[in-house]
């Protein structure tokens, strides 16, 4: 191989290489929402074409203490729990987009 043609396919490597490991771990749109924790707040926001499921019974469990639906803040887009427990658990809850449905559970820690 001459010295041209395996530069260039170590530069296309390069660049392979660094798309991938900027892009984030699932596609977009896949879970249809997006969740951040900030300072003893958990929100969960719908993405496009995707709303909360306001009827779903979500549930922040961190460690013993369980916070149930009626302490979240519930929107079209949000659900939102404040004043979360400090620790490590799990969040329950769902999000709709026309006919489907998606129940999340993920794992969480509250700082």
């Amino acid at each position: 191989m001459t010295l041209p043609i395996a530069r260039s396919i170590l530069g296309a490597c390069a660049v392979l290489l660094a798309t991938t490991l900027g892009t984030p771990a699932r596609a977009e749109g896949e879970e249809g929402f997006d969740l951040t924790v900030d300072k003893g707040q958990v929100t969960v926001t719908a993405r496009e074409n995707w709303h909360i499921n306001l009827e779903y019974p979500w549930k922040l469990i961190i460690g013993d203490v369980k916070v149930d639906r009626s302490k979240f803040t519930l929107t079209e887009k949000t659900a939102t729990v404040t004043d979360a427990p400090k620790g490590t658990g799990k969040i329950k809850g769902a999000v709709c987009s026309k006919d489907v449905c998606k129940m999340l559970e993920k794992d969480i820690t509250v700082r």
